[in-house]
Parts: structure tokens; C-alpha cells; sequence
């Protein structure tokens, strides 16, 4: 799955679990940052290069995200605020 910037001036990237192996691509992105929202065992020398948050959901209707946010978009603004890229993945 691609990396995909958002658009507008912050560094901030989306995409699928795989796009974590796409080392190449992080790295060129200058991505310090990983949010990964979802409720599954991580290979965790994938995010040894990076910060990394973990957001434990599941992908159903009733989930509530909101409760979340907070930490999830002060770790985002950590990771910009200090020159940095965010990929958030799920």
C-alpha cells in the first residue's frame, strides 16, 4: 500500500500496515513519528527507528475512536512540531 501525504504544509502520511515496510519511503518522507490504529500483535523492530504510538481499536461500527484523540493528536503534534513526519496507519 502507497504512502499518501495529506494534503497541505504538515508532514503527515496515512497508509495500510505495509507501508511500514517501505523503509525507503519513510525515510525520504523524514517520518519519526508512527500512530498505528488497530488492535493487532506488531512486529516491533519495525518502529525501532521511530516513536511510536499505538491506538488499540477494531474496525466496527460501535468503537469508540473519540476517546483517543487527545493522545493520539498531541503525539501528532509532538512529531511535527519537532520537524518531523507522522505516518498514521491502520
Amino acid at each position: 500500500m502507497a504512502l499518501d501525504r495529506i494534503p497541505g504544509n504538515a508532514n503527515l502520511y496515512i497508509g495500510g500496515l505495509f507501508s511500514l515496510r517501505r523503509k525507503e519511503a519513510l525515510i525520504k518522507a523524514n517520518i519519526t513519528h508512527v500512530v498505528s490504529a488497530l488492535r493487532l500483535p506488531l512486529d516491533n523492530d519495525l518502529f525501532v527507528d521511530f516513536k511510536h504510538h499505538v491506538v488499540e481499536i477494531d474496525d466496527v461500527d460501535d468503537e469508540n475512536i473519540l476517546e483517543h484523540f487527545a493522545a493520539s493528536n498531541a503525539f501528532i503534534q509532538e512529531g511535527l512540531d519537532g520537524g518531523g513526519g507522522v505516518l498514521v496507519h491502520w
